[in-house]
């Protein structure tokens, strides 16, 4: 996750990785309330539906696929930082847009910016077909002898869908530096987080954000 991405708090990445950390990590799915309303069932069908044709989409590992899930040129809502110095000057002669073209020919450093691969990992450990009975579905994946943790998660709030992919620090971990440098589950390394947030309209799934911290 590129540093830079500052709008959004730590608190925010704190309050997350803590609510994350409640569940447990071989069945991580919230207590919510099922929804009780025939509309609202039927939006989560379709809701369920439009994020099994996202996960087809990005498992396809077709990038022409994939660059239909965005709206061209990018919004600012679309936060995008790569290393690429060829991409960013590319960028600021297309007035600083982020085009289809300028899409699919950076499509790799863009993909792993937008964590992409993490994404794909979210729907491998969380069955969206829980989202009929709850409004928030969570995994995380703690190995006991790895300095840091991922955790996934999917909520839904009236009309917003986001998709919740990040890292956090393994406090039981015992790391094998010495205790004068920094350890190797802390925070400084471990801890990340990137929101795909979706806009549900119409019977369909409209990404407007993407965002992150860490």
């Amino acid at each position: 996750m590129n540093f830079k991405r500052t709008s959004i708090t730590f608190a925010y990445l704190a309050a997350f990785a803590f609510l994350v950390s409640c569940n447990n990590s071989s069945n991580n799915n919230s207590d919510n309330t099922t929804p009780k309303r025939a509309g609202v069932k039927a939006d989560r069908q379709l809701i369920i539906k439009e994020l099994g044709k996202l996960k087809a989409i990005l498992a396809s590992k077709d990038k022409n696929k994939i660059a239909g899930v965005f709206n061209f040129p990018l919004s600012d809502s679309i936060q995008i930082y790569t290393d690429s110095e060829a991409f960013q000057k590319e960028r600021q002669l297309n007035e600083d847009k982020v085009s289809r073209k300028l899409f699919l020919k950076y499509f790799q450093e863009i993909s792993n910016d937008i964590q992409i691969e993490q994404v794909k990992e979210l729907f491998k450990n969380i069955n969206i077909t829980g989202l009929l009975q709850k409004d928030t579905l969570e995994y995380k994946n703690l190995i006991i002898t790895e300095p840091c943790y991922s955790f996934y998660g999917i909520e839904i709030k009236n009309d917003r869908v986001t998709l919740s992919v990040g890292s956090g620090s393994n406090e039981d971990y015992k790391s094998e530096v010495a205790e004068d440098e920094i350890p190797e589950n802390s925070s400084e390394f471990c801890e990340s987080v990137i929101w795909w947030i979706f806009k549900f309209e119409n019977g369909k799934l409209q990404l407007v954000n993407i965002n992150g911290a860490g």
